[in-house]
């Protein structure tokens, strides 16, 4: 009786047993078309499977090198513990990670670019705005990757769904990446040729989805340069396609405060009156100001930049909220840059109050980095085109501040300087006392 109780086990188990252990793999953008991977509104994996992959280098052994780290936290990438068994299981623990991105519901995914997170402010209320994941199995031999994977939550569960969950092959996405060097419009290319169903997205004249009764919250991250790309394929005197377009987005001015900018807004809004209002992150309303039925433009506030501040438009009136924009990513969108010569550190300029900031990424096995980097010190450049002795202010790196962070693998130090943030500011690491051991220096920061 006993060992009939332990069969009976035993064959209910072993469904999930194959299903961990055998994941179809994706060899092309053909195979793509026949999953259901992100392929109608308001799914983001498509546009996620295309922004990892204009990170990745694949080379002629098909190896997969990132240029970015999904350790260190960049694009919101964390760790997956793989409690479902949904993936095989590591080989060494220490030397091996799954690392998961594409939860938009975070704080952490403000660094993805617009077109990745658009659909999901454009449908709030709807349960399949945020399924879609990407994970990747970091290697050995860093900073390789030994797998990437697609997958996706069942509706209305936080559990993943092993039926639909592949893995993508070096061949496929060095096809994505032949998409991604074709031009500027990489992004609609690969939808199309994804099958990406374009129709699902409708919307009506007041910027509401059709069959919701929710109103439109937010505009999705797009910038002002990128709002035309994704109006190739739009009917221009579609109202839905209209509110689609409409940008809104916080930039720094010259003196690290916050530069509001709206463009793309729909006569069908105008002509009811509208303003535009800044929230910080606490959800208070700063600032509030009529567009004057200007379809775009730009406001230098007189409020420090910062992050989570949001740009929204407003019923003349205050009382409701017709297009919401994304919060602000305090580091500019921008992953760390490494140091030379030392694959475990990095530094990142962010803001805070409207000031210059740095961060220095440490893997907490360098243990001896003070060490290293005793006389090290990171300059604060008011402009990315200075001479190196040219510096407006700079601290030692050792005196850097240790942050509170539940990152495994690195620890993060911090410095605020006295430099006010403006587009063109760069932040550098330099190994010695002198000027010419230059190890990183960051992108400029943007306007």
């Amino acid at each position: 009786m006993e060992r009939k109780a332990l069969l009976c086990i035993f064959f209910l188990l072993l469904p999930l047993v194959l299903v961990s252990a055998v994941i179809p793999v994706l060899h092309s953008i053909n195979d793509l078309r026949n999953t259901m991977f992100g392929h109608r509104f308001p799914r983001h994996g498509l546009m996620l499977l295309h922004f990892v992959s204009r990170g990745l280098y694949i080379d002629n052994n098909n190896v997969l090198i990132p240029k970015f780290s999904p350790e260190r936290g960049d694009w919101g990438f964390h760790y997956f513990n793989n409690y479902e068994q949904l993936f095989p299981p590591l080989q060494d623990q220490n030397t091996q990670g799954y690392y998961a991105v594409g939860n938009i519901n975070t704080p952490t995914a403000y660094p993805l670019y617009p077109y990745v997170t658009r659909s999901y402010y454009l449908a709030p209320g709807n349960i399949e705005r945020n399924m879609d994941r990407l994970v990747v199995r970091t290697s050995p031999n860093w900073p390789q990757l030994e797998a990437v994977y697609i997958t996706q939550h069942y509706r209305r569960s936080s559990e993943y769904d092993p039926h639909n969950t592949y893995q993508v092959s070096p061949a496929l996405l060095r096809e994505i990446r032949t998409i991604i060097r074709c031009g500027y419009n990489s992004v609609q290319a690969f939808l199309y040729a994804a099958g990406y169903d374009a129709n699902s997205r409708s919307f009506t004249e007041k910027c509401y989805p059709t069959g919701s009764t929710y109103k439109v919250e937010e505009a999705g991250r797009m910038t002002l340069n990128e709002s035309t790309a994704i109006m190739k394929e739009a009917v221009v005197n579609d109202h839905h396609t209209e509110c689609y377009a409409v940008v809104l987005q916080v930039k720094s001015t010259e003196s690290g405060y916050a530069r509001l900018g709206w463009a793309n807004v729909p006569d069908s809004l105008l002509d009811v009156g509208v303003m535009l209002a800044l929230f910080n992150n606490n959800g208070n309303n700063l600032l509030s100001r009529s567009l004057d039925k200007r379809s775009y433009g730009t406001y230098d506030s007189n409020q420090y930049l910062n992050h989570g501040l949001q740009v929204k438009l407003l019923s003349k009136d205050g009382s409701n909220v017709f297009i919401t924009g994304p919060r602000y990513d305090d580091a500019d969108r921008k992953v760390p840059v490494g140091i030379e010569g030392y694959y475990d550190a990095s530094l990142q300029l962010y803001t805070k109050n409207g000031y210059a900031c740095a961060r220095l990424f440490i893997s907490k096995t360098f243990t001896k980095w003070k060490t290293d980097f005793y006389n090290s010190w990171v300059g604060f450049y008011s402009n990315h085109k200075d001479a190196s002795n040219s510096y407006k202010t700079y601290e030692y790196a050792v005196r850097f501040t240790k942050q509170d962070d539940t990152n495994i693998k690195y620890d993060i130090y911090s410095y605020k300087s006295s430099l006010s943030i403006k587009p063109g500011a760069q932040a550098r690491f330099f190994l010695t006392k002198t000027y010419d051991n230059m190890m990183a220096k960051t992108t400029p920061w943007e306007r």
